[in-house]
């Protein structure tokens, strides 16, 4: 057996090197094809395949709350619910909670900004993962009498910072001017960040243990994320039930603060892949499509080779070989190119994976694990063998099922297609262009679902704005009036410097983070409980921030100079938030009470501006209060610089200029505007960008696939041809003839993957901005394109049949 399996190994590879040309641009075809599917398996392999980095990770959830009837499905919790969860939930072995910040490291090398998580000191009990040095948190350490000056380092930041010195364990390293003692360090590749709603944050690079007093008036606030380790055998129905009963009884005891308030669990790995998930699903089935034309356009050139070897297989035949040998030996050397593809492929995938982290936003899909490991080669050789199944076994039964004297009867004709083989060669074509529609659809309601969202207008000039993120250390900046002093002394600065137009700050920028929200209450009206309140966006700015941003001032006035160092109780108000509280009325000169502070004054209305898409282009507008400074004086801003030219070219100068306040603050996050709005594009783009590259290459194979099936049937029908000439047909009429069967096939493939796509495009309604999944629009361009590409691939087989002599061809015959 096995020597027979050689012996047509052997002979396949002899067939095989004798047809170069077939060899060469079937392994290619099928390069494609594979490469492309384990390029993008890698991916989901990495993804939604590869088992989280945690113990019993299959039972870890996110814990969220949701407010009713139709709010947010992913709403932090307050430390008074947080707790509450810790006594109450039996669902959960373990809850831990966490809030993700930033630090200023100082000492040594440049201060440098890190991200730091604030966590409940179980918190990596829950996760299950103990540290690489040193040790974790301990129960004691979530104290608020100064027993909590304690750090956990990264792996990375220990690594890069500290030289990956083993005796990091028991020093002290400075964050914000206040010493901390480093305890551990973390496994190398630790990491836990759930992205909610945030384009621009980053992972951890230290662990704080996380304090919250009842006395703290934001002890009711909703900033917590929340992580729970179901029991063994509780699965996510039972949790979800309990833990919404948890909540309706909590809304009885505290409904100031939990009426209408739910609760919404989330598996961890949904929770990290949710965003990417249905666009690599989009994907992985692009490619299997790809597949499917590659095969069908290499089962187009076996048949074609297949009717070339005519003779040979009618004589072998003739001597007595059985059916399953002719089938045993072409289905041979279809593994053989399988293979062949399949080496070459994996090639391709190495590549095409680099190209795919170029062109992916950072962050946005973990393609640093889209490794080929022994899972993704178990993929790749799997796909191989039904690669060759696909495209092998139609030419090997068609082979197969030949009949000696038939076949030497068309071979002797000198060139008159078998009607069997020409229907099985249209066939594949017409199911090629049918493929390639149903991905140049898919592709084409992605570009205009694009379009349709780079349209829109985010409520802001972002053209010539530099951005840049400043925090000042609580230690060092305690009092609220030197918090707003150093901002004011370092606008008037950087406004002074060459190029700048204007300048200010906020302290939530567009499409880099969260924003604070809460309850208001209108003056004059009925009070309310917390609950019940309507909830607003709240912005903390500096004078001159809508000038500077271009957002446009709709009635009354913005801040002025002077607000950016007094408390004057003013808010400016976005036109949703005008139309929330105060539909049809001016809403200025009333006065509205912001929950945000320890003791809440109302604040007058002073204007009212246009709305701005913070959370994302593709996102809705949400009513907003913009807070001078002095009025909540955070010690973060995010700079904002209108600039004449280049704002990146300003850079040196803004840090110059903050150094000149305080040698020891970083600045960070510099950066663009215009950079800012494309990253908060990277999703659909990256999703657009490579599905189109998918398509592209489909409709490549796919005019290869027409361009061949149609030049074979002109050079078998040379003879016809200079016949039809002779007897007096005009070059126009056989110009016809050859563009009417490439038209025909053409257009059944459009009828067919017209169907097809119509049912195919319901999957991507999720990635979809504006656009149906169903656009006329698009649907009528791609057929358009394809019938038009169809036609010009006709068109050389076409000219050459034009030129057919008719004396030539019936003397070569």
């Amino acid at each position: 057996m096995m020597e027979t399996l050689l012996q047509d190994l052997r002979y396949g590879l002899r067939m095989l090197r004798k047809s170069p040309g077939f060899t060469a641009v079937a392994v290619i075809t099928l390069a494609l094809g594979i490469g492309a599917n384990t390029a993008i398996f890698s991916v989901v392999n990495a993804v939604l395949i590869r088992p989280l980095p945690y113990p019993n990770a299959n039972r870890l959830v996110m814990i969220w709350e949701k407010r009713l009837p139709d709010g947010e499905q992913q709403n932090p919790t307050s430390p008074a619910t947080f707790l509450n969860w810790q006594e109450h939930a039996t669902v959960f072995e373990q809850t831990a909670a966490y809030f993700n910040w930033t630090k200023i490291l100082t000492g040594g090398a440049a201060p440098e900004r890190l991200n730091v998580q604030e966590v409940s000191p179980n918190f990596f009990s829950v996760l299950g993962v103990n540290a690489a040095l040193g040790r974790t948190l301990l129960a004691s350490e979530d104290s608020m009498d100064g027993a909590n000056d304690v750090v956990v380092l990264s792996f990375e930041l220990w690594q890069r910072r500290f030289g990956s010195d083993p005796r990091i364990v028991g020093r002290n390293i400075v964050l914000d001017g206040k010493p901390q003692t480093v305890v551990g360090v973390m496994p190398r590749g630790f990491q836990f960040f759930v992205k909610h709603g945030s384009f621009g944050q980053e992972q951890p690079n230290a662990w704080l243990p996380l304090t919250f007093s009842e006395k703290d008036p934001s002890f009711h606030g909703r900033y917590l994320e929340a992580v729970g380790l179901l029991r063994p055998g509780v699965t996510l129905p039972q949790a979800q039930s309990a833990m919404t009963s948890l909540a309706m009884s909590l809304e009885v005891q505290d409904p100031q603060s939990m009426k209408n308030w739910t609760v919404n669990l989330v598996p961890l790995r949904t929770q990290l892949v949710g965003a990417i998930e249905p666009a690599l699903r989009i994907l992985l089935g692009a490619v299997g499509l790809v597949l499917l034309i590659a095969c069908a356009n290499v089962a187009t050139l076996l048949l074609t080779r297949s009717k070339a070897r005519g003779h040979e297989i009618a004589i072998r035949v003739a001597l007595g070989a059985r059916p399953w040998l002719v089938i045993r030996q072409v289905l041979t050397e279809s593994f053989l190119l399988a293979a062949m593809g399949a080496a070459a492929g994996l090639l391709l995938a190495r590549w095409s994976a680099s190209a795919l982290l170029a062109l992916a936003p950072k962050g946005l899909v973990p393609l640093e694990g889209a490794q080929v490991d022994l899972r993704v080669l178990a993929f790749t050789a799997g796909i191989a063998v039904v690669t060759g199944l696909l495209f092998g076994v139609v030419p090997a039964v068609h082979a197969a099922r030949a009949r000696p004297n038939d076949e030497l009867k068309e071979g002797g004709r000198g060139g008159s297609e078998g009607v069997r083989s020409g229907r099985t060669r249209n066939s594949f074509v017409v199911a090629e262009i049918a493929l390639a529609l149903v991905l140049l659809a898919g592709s084409g309601l992605l570009i205009r679902s694009f379009s349709r969202l780079m349209a829109v207008d985010p409520g802001f000039q972002s053209k010539g704005i530099l951005t840049a993120r400043v925090e000042l250390p609580s230690s060092k900046y305690k009092e609220d009036a030197k918090i707003s002093e150093f901002y004011a002394q370092l606008l008037e600065r950087v406004r002074q410097l060459p190029g700048v137009r204007s300048a200010s700050a906020d302290a939530y920028l567009p499409f880099t983070g969260d924003i604070a929200a809460t309850g208001v209450e209108v003056e004059g009206r009925p009070p309310l409980s917390a609950a019940e309140q309507p909830e607003v966006d709240v912005a903390v700015v500096e004078p001159h921030f809508f000038e500077t941003l271009g957002i446009p001032l709709l009635s009354g006035r913005s801040f002025t100079d002077r607000e950016a160092r007094e408390v004057t109780h003013t808010v400016v108000i976005s036109q949703s938030m005008a139309k929330k509280l105060w539909p049809n009325e001016d809403p200025v000169g009333k006065r509205v009470t912001i929950h945000m502070k320890d003791v809440d004054v109302p604040s007058q209305v002073i204007g009212v501006v246009g709305d701005v898409k913070h959370a994302g282009l593709d996102a809705g507008v949400a009513a907003t209060a913009y807070w001078p400074h002095p009025e909540l004086a955070y010690n973060f801003m995010t700079l904002v610089i209108r600039t004449d030219g280049d704002p990146l070219a300003l850079a040196p100068e803004v840090r110059q200029a903050v150094w000149s306040l305080d040698k020891d603050q970083p600045v960070a996050d510099i950066r663009s505007m215009e950079d800012l709005l494309w990253v908060s594009l990277a999703k659909a783009r990256f999703s657009t960008v490579v599905l189109g590259m998918f398509a592209g290459m489909a409709l490549l194979l796919a005019i290869t696939g027409i361009y061949g099936v149609v030049s074979y049937s002109v050079a078998e029908r040379t003879r016809e041809i200079g016949i039809r000439v002779a007897l007096g047909a005009q070059r126009s009429d056989v110009l016809r003839m050859v563009l009417r069967q490439g038209l025909i096939l053409a257009a059944f493939g459009v009828g067919i993957g017209v169907a097809a796509a119509l049912v195919a495009t319901r999957l991507m309604t999720s990635l979809l901005f504006g656009t149906s999944a169903s656009d006329p629009a698009t649907f009528a361009t791609v057929a358009g394109l394809l019938i038009a590409v169809a036609l010009s691939a006709c068109c050389v087989p076409a000219s050459r049949a034009m030129k057919v002599d008719p004396m030539v061809a019936l003397r070569d015959e």
